[in-house]
Order: C-alpha cells, then structure tokens, then sequence
C-alpha cells in the first residue's frame, strides 16, 4: 500500500449466517459481503508523523502485548496439546508479522479486557470482541474483521421450536457468557421488559460452563455467536435454534487516543482484507465451505473503519483492577512443557505470585476461584480463596490453593482467576497443571517452594496431628538474599490457606546473616474436621518478598 493516491479498497465484513448441518432448513454458508470504502491510504509518512506512548512502547520492547480469553472457540481454544489456537489467534499473529513485532499472547478474563488496556498492562485485546456505542467511547477499534450473528443454541431433543423472535426467549431458560453483549441483550431486552423473571436468566464465566449446563438440561437454550453456535453444533447434539436479531461486528480493541498503534493495525488489516488473507482464515476456522459467497456491494463506508451510534460520555470508573503473573513458586510447568508429576488421589498446594497492577486495593473481599479446565477434574477439590490480606496497588502476593490430583492417569490444567467485591472479574487468567501419569520425561514435584532468597525446608509437623489439637508448624529456613534479615526490619506474616495460626504476623524473633540459616516458629491449633489443610506464610522486609513458606497438614479425628 505504497500509493499516495485515492483509491477504493474492499472492506471484507464476513457475517456468519451458517448453521450446524443438522439445521438443513437455514442457509449452510457464510455471507462476505464487500463494501466499498472511499478512505484515502495512509502513506508512509503520515504514519510515521503520529505518535503515542503504547506504540512507543512497543518499539522499545520489540513486543505486542496482546490480552486474550482462551476459551471461547473457534476465535480461541486450547488445543490437545495445550496449545491456544483459533482465529482471534491466527489473525493476531499475523499481523505481528506483518509489522515484524513479536507477539505475546496473554490470557485474560474476559470482562477484565477493557481494565488491562486501561492500566497499559496489554497492548491489543482480540477476544471476538463487539465494537458497541458505550465500548467505543471507551476504547478505539481496528476495522471490523468478522460479522458475527446472535445464534440460539438449544439440544436437539428439546421441545424449543425455531425462534424467529427474540421475545420467544423469556419463556425458557437462558444461559449467557457474563460480559459480553448477549448478557446485555438477554437484560435489556427480557428481563428489564419484564418479559422475564430475572432468575431464568443464567450468567456464566465461560461459555463452556452455560453449554455443559444445555446439555444436561439445566437450561434450555443459550445466546451466542452464530461462529459458536456452529462449532459446538456440530460437536455436541445441540442446534441452531434460531439467529439474526442483532448483528455483532467483530474488531481488535486498544486504548482510546492511539492514532500511531492505530494507524499501524489499520494498514496492515486492511492489506489483510484486501489479499484474502482474513478470508482464508475463516475457511480455516469457521466455514471451510465457502460456496454461494455473495458480493453484493453497499453503499460507501465513512471514513472511519468501525462506524458506531454516539453515546454520552461515560464517567471514568473511581479506579481500575489489575492483576500480572509474576511466577509459579511451586509446581512450575515450563510453559505446559512439563507439567511435574503427582500421585494420584495426593494432595498437594499451589502457589502463585502475582502482582496488583490496578489502582484499586484489594481487600479481603476479593476472591481468588477456579474458573475452567481442559477437564472437568481440573479443579482438582480446589475452593474458592479471600485475598488475605490487603493488597495496594503495585504490591505482590503469593496466593495457594490446596489441591487433590485426580485419580484417572491423565494431564490436568486448570484455570483460575480473581474476582472484585462486586462480582467482576480482572487481570490474568493464570494455572496450575499437574500430571498423574508416571512419566520419565516428566518431573517429580517436589513441594516445599525456594525462591530467589532463600531456600526451605519444613521441620515440623512431620506427622498427622490429631483435630483441634495444639501444634508448632516450624521451617528452616536458609538465608540467600546478599544481605542479614534483622529482627528490627524483616518479619513473616499469613497471607493465605486455613487460618490456623493463633497470631497472624510476627517479628523476627534472630538476626539470621546471609547464607546462614534460622528457624520460623508459628504456634497453630488444628481445625475441627479431619482432612487435607495448607496454610501459607512469607518472610517480607517492608513490601518486599523474601521467602515464601507453606505447610501441609494431615489432620485425624480425635
């Protein structure tokens, strides 16, 4: 696209208007219509004139930081081998070539998306996200790259007839992906009618989570893309019930008041639709079968790419939540490259570091939960976590969870996220993965965490202890942090796990000297019910991390 001169170019608007093949009555093929558009072509120069601090930043790192949500095929999924694939994906990674940028993908809550573009913890967010009148006040968009369609997905054997009109809807039960413009639909147009009893309206964090639910007849019908609609239709005994009623045109997001990243992913995704590439996409991940493709041109498109109705300005939220992956203390992965390996039916504790990247404090409020898997059993009996603690905004926290491996010999991943005090969830998707089966390639965890600082070992309890009974949890600890923990600046503190200290923090009772090792003491009572408790403590001088220590106990009935 070198030209100075003024051209028509195609803007290839893909709608998919496609069912599963067990829905003969509907058309089987996509839609591409191609539009006119009478934008001039931005030249080399006027791109280079422009500027501003998120493609400066990319510059400097050689990297766009892309934020995703891994699970809503077929723009993303995890694939047999833990790999994230799908169009969102493809189409990302081609534009990183494009510019000759690396591109890191990131996985991310959904509803968090808009957040992380806010705080500059992500770059770009391709999630098949809908360009709307209150997101574009928000954030700027690329030119839309797919048309989607609201598709009603229903089980083949279920007594819901075809749904021509949406009002249909609120006589059954509706399941929604929490976050995304079929909730909004479902509310506004159902529930705030009060054509529907609020509680017929099921809101879930997946997609996943709200077909599982269809198929085992827990809800009658839920509300997605017509992309999606097909993907599980054709893989489940599911069908398209219904579709049209609103039509969701699919863009790249970033920050508002961008013209210079902007600028960038516009050139290259309007060369992208011009040479087929986007097309050839949607034959790979979407529709192979691109008979009956129609051509019809509409009338010239303005010059901006992602044409939307204004909306009032929207008063900025009163702070932002952020969470960032900092690492895995223990049962580190590689990457899925090599999940370590756990006994079946052992129980054992996860621990993350993470980071609040937001302007938002995290309160006790907060929780840390499970949210998907690439198995049902990948939640592994872990339950839901309050933050501990306050956490201000830039501080870390290690988070752990206690954790059970299944017992059927298979690779388990699962997902986990946090959630605000109202119910919204931020920040990086992270997981624990673990296998059970007996592998040479695979590692065997080994438990207790060693960070940078220092290195641990757990001395007591060695055994079980008996319920509500009286215990001193104590750990060895080996200083390696290059200089002496004082007993006037470093202290260890609970920060997560089943609160079995009778004192929360501590001061450093010795002075132990760099590379010299000393005792940590907390006095514990066990809990009430014989099971599996994992508490976790640090070692912190100021908001600095030095050690983090946890414990395992086996408690027994009296």
């Amino acid at each position: 696209m070198k030209s100075l001169f003024l051209k028509f170019f195609p803007l290839v608007l893909i709608a998919s208007l496609f069912l599963a093949s067990c829905s003969p009555s509907l058309p089987a093929a996509p839609i591409v219509v191609l539009v006119p558009s009478t934008t001039p072509e931005p030249d080399a120069a006027s791109i280079a004139s422009q500027s501003d601090d998120v493609w400066d930043r990319i510059v400097a790192n050689n990297k766009i930081v892309v934020g995703t949500s891994w699970h809503y095929p077929p723009f993303s999924t995890i694939d047999p081998n833990f790999q994230v694939v799908g169009f969102d994906i493809a189409l990302i990674e081609e534009i990183g070539r494009r510019l000759q940028i690396p591109v890191e993908i990131q996985n991310y809550a959904f509803e968090g998306l808009p957040g992380a573009l806010q705080i500059n913890q992500i770059d770009l967010a391709v999630a098949a996200i809908s360009v709307t009148p209150e997101r574009a006040s928000q954030m700027s968009f690329s030119p839309i790259y797919y048309v989607n369609e609201t598709a009603i997905l229903a089980r083949n054997d279920a007594l819901v007839t075809t749904i021509t009109d949406f009002n249909q809807l609120a006589k059954f039960r509706v399941g929604v992906q929490r976050g995304t413009t079929y909730e909004s639909m479902a509310q506004n147009l159902l529930v705030d009618t009060g054509l529907m009893n609020a509680d017929k309206l099921f809101r879930y964090m997946q997609t996943d989570e709200a077909v599982r639910d269809l198929i085992e007849n827990r809800i009658d019908v839920v509300i997605v893309g017509q992309a999606t609609a097909s993907y599980y239709g054709s893989r489940q005994d599911l069908r398209v019930a219904g579709k049209g009623f609103e039509q969701q045109n699919l863009a790249i997001a970033m920050r508002a008041e961008t013209p210079r990243l902007k600028a960038e992913i516009d050139r290259v995704m309007d060369e992208m639709l011009i040479d087929g590439t986007i097309l050839g996409f949607i034959q790979q991940y979407i529709q192979s079968d691109l008979t009956g493709i129609l051509s019809t041109p509409l009338a010239p498109n303005p010059s901006i790419s992602t044409p939307v109705s204004p909306v009032p300005t929207v008063d900025p939220p009163v702070c932002v939540d952020g969470m960032k992956f900092i690492a895995d203390v223990t049962y580190g992965d590689n990457n899925m490259k090599n999940p370590p390996y756990v006994s079946p039916e052992e129980g054992f504790v996860k621990i993350w570091r993470v980071q609040n990247t937001g302007t938002c404090t995290w309160t006790p409020d907060y929780q840390f939960l499970y949210a998907y898997g690439n198995v049902t059993a990948a939640q592994m009996s872990g339950q839901p976590l309050n933050i501990p603690t306050n956490v201000a905004p830039g501080q870390t926290i290690a988070l752990s969870v206690t954790l059970i491996a299944p017992k059927d010999p298979l690779t388990y991943q699962g997902f986990w996220q946090i959630e605000n005090a109202e119910g919204q969830r931020f920040g990086q998707t992270i997981w624990v993965a673990v296998t059970t089966l007996a592998d040479q390639d695979n590692p065997v965890a080994t438990g207790q965490p060693s960070g940078n600082y220092c290195t641990v070992t757990v001395a007591a309890p060695k055994n079980s202890v008996k319920a509500l009974s009286n215990f001193s949890t104590v750990w060895e600890v080996r200083n390696l942090s290059g200089y002496d923990w004082r007993t006037d600046s470093v202290d260890y503190q609970f920060i997560s796990g089943t609160k079995m200290h009778k004192q929360a923090g501590y001061d450093l009772t010795q002075t132990i000297k760099d590379g010299e090792s000393g005792q940590i003491i907390v006095e514990m009572v066990a809990p009430g019910e014989p099971g599996l408790y994992g508490s976790t403590w640090t070692i912190v001088s100021g908001s600095r991390t030095l050690c983090v220590l946890y414990v395992t106990i086996t408690v027994t009935a009296k």
